[in-house]
């Protein structure tokens, strides 16, 4: 068995497009010449790889196993050539990284503008989301790192975990929602909670908190948007959970606040993760570097935690 570039390429694209016609047009090439690449990649194997149908084409087994490892390899090949080019001085290159929410606000922008001065013809690619939506990305290669919260309880013995910074967390609602006043998560556990999709490392620690008292959330309303996550608090009797420092820099905030709970929520721990397999290119490391960096002065001294969730405030100074 043989397998070659171009078939695994093809397969690749088909697999991504649902159709060699898509795929052909992607790759510059003529449907002939795709549908060879994929012929000859499924007689190499000895096994199909692709299903055509009426509704289009479809992965067989073989093919969904395949695919893993070929967007891989792909994705390792083009590191390679980026870390060669760059290490040769070559400063054209991509990284593509995965961050949070509170990150994108709080270090994102100033990151960026640093990066993008140093190395002007490096593209970048953003991917806002939580670890969990990451980690997969981060294991085929799609991208370079992330920088998210992290629960023991996720399996992570194959990345490179590095603490960057300790955020805080604050529940939010409207002004004049009835939750404004709680004191306690035991006042808050039958409102209508607005959470992400997918549990989050962060929200493991609250569920944990919560579970101690034998309370729930009741997640009534899931969004992954951050900007209509704030939107429908400010117009619903929602409670949210967010950092402190993507509230800060809502445009929102008059029509938000803070609930002043008596029991301190967990902090949240940051960090950069990426593959211990494979090292970071000369420019994704340098654009790590200036996260690490940023994040260094951030929240060091702890009455910021302390005055995070001041209520009162018309908006949060951190």
């Amino acid at each position: 068995m043989a397998l070659k570039l171009n078939q695994l390429k093809a397969f690749s694209e088909v697999a991504r497009q649902g159709s060699i016609r898509a795929a052909s047009r992607e790759l510059g090439l003529s449907q002939p010449a795709v549908t060879k690449a994929i012929r000859e990649l499924e007689e190499s194997l000895g096994a199909n790889v692709i299903s055509r149908g009426s509704q289009g084409i479809t992965l067989t087994k073989c093919g969904d196993s395949l695919l893993q490892h070929a967007r891989l390899i792909l994705a390792e090949l083009n590191l390679a050539e980026d870390s060669i080019q760059q290490i040769l001085g070559n400063q054209h290159g991509n990284v593509s990284i995965g961050v949070g929410a509170s990150i994108a606000c709080e270090l994102l922008p100033d990151v960026i503008l640093k990066f993008r001065q140093e190395h002007p013809k490096t593209k970048i690619k953003i991917k806002e989301g939580q670890l969990e939506a990451h980690l997969e990305q981060l294991r085929n290669g799609e991208i370079d790192f992330s920088i998210n919260t992290y629960h023991s309880g996720i399996k992570t013995s194959d990345l490179v975990k590095r603490k960057i910074l300790d955020m805080p967390f604050v529940l939010v609602t409207r002004k004049g929602s009835p939750y404004e006043n709680a004191r306690t998560l035991a006042q808050l556990e039958n409102c209508d909670w607005l959470l992400p999709t997918t549990h989050s490392s962060y929200l493991l620690n609250l569920f944990e908190k919560m579970a101690e008292q034998g309370l729930n959330i009741n997640q009534s309303i899931t969004c992954e948007s951050y900007l209509s996550g704030l939107n429908i608090i400010a117009k619903t009797d929602c409670v949210a959970l967010m950092s402190a420092a993507a509230i800060k820099q809502s445009i929102l905030l008059n029509n938000i606040t803070c609930i002043d709970l008596k029991e301190p929520l967990p902090i949240s721990s940051y960090y950069l993760m990426h593959r211990k397999s494979v090292s970071l290119t000369p420019v994704a490391e340098k654009l790590a570097d200036l996260f690490i960096k940023q994040a260094q002065p951030i929240f060091k001294n702890t009455s910021l935690l302390e005055s995070s969730t001041n209520q009162n405030a018309d908006y949060l100074i951190i």
